[in-house]
């Protein structure tokens, strides 16, 4: 049996695994590595802690298999390695615990890096978030996993609402320069420059104010 993970990996080493695909993949996954590194970060924390009364199968099940997530290992994730049930099995098994919430972000966004954006949505859909800087982070992604489905209507609408959710320095500039990237390919400009100004003004200290800054200019 593969060794359990007891140490929360560790951001960085979650970015530096998957930072060569993401650098190929720019467009499509904007948000989704950010999303692994604020679970990784939170499990820290205790955000995802499982409730005393839940299962403890299912907890244990969870920390099992989730470091191949960070590890980038995502069919072994999703599948299992012969000997730990891998994230689709704990979503059907433990239906309603915290590990199986918490299994559906995990397979949307091994999904989402595996470019299976249809399952991708499936799962993401489908992850609840009690804490709202990683419920932002999951809806943001998915709402760049529908926008490479083609439905850019309802990846605006996803990544507005994950900016709103937020509202803080580390997920809100990012969606609204998404969004905004959105408006320019619809060639609506006034939109777009909106939320750029929003980003100057609200979120100066943010490094994606260059960008907007960037951009307003650029429309003068």
């Amino acid at each position: 049996m593969s060794k359990k993970n007891d140490t929360p990996i560790a951001p960085d080493e979650a970015l530096g695994k998957a930072e060569e695909f993401v650098l190929k993949n720019k467009k499509a996954f904007i948000g989704v590595i950010a999303a692994i590194i604020v679970v990784a970060a939170l499990n820290a924390f205790g955000v995802f802690s499982p409730k005393s009364n839940e299962n403890s199968e299912a907890n244990e099940a969870i920390a099992n298999i989730e470091y191949k997530v960070l590890e980038g290992d995502f069919e072994t994730a999703l599948n299992g390695d012969g000997f730990n049930m891998g994230l689709l099995e704990i979503i059907e098994k433990f239906d309603g615990t915290t590990a199986a919430n918490k299994a559906n972000l995990y397979a949307g966004i091994a999904y989402a890096q595996q470019e299976q954006y249809e399952e991708a949505i499936k799962y993401l859909s489908e992850y609840k978030g009690e804490d709202n800087i990683v419920a932002a982070k999951a809806k943001h992604t998915l709402g760049n996993c529908y926008s490479q489905t083609g439905d850019q209507k309802k990846a605006l609408e996803l990544i507005l609402e994950a900016a709103t959710l937020a509202n803080n320095i580390a997920v809100t500039p990012a969606c609204l320069r998404d969004a905004a990237a959105m408006y320019e390919a619809q060639g609506n400009t006034a939109e777009a420059l909106k939320l750029y100004n929003r980003i100057k003004d609200e979120f100066p200290a943010s490094p994606v104010a260059n960008e907007a800054e960037i951009k307003i200019n650029a429309a003068k």
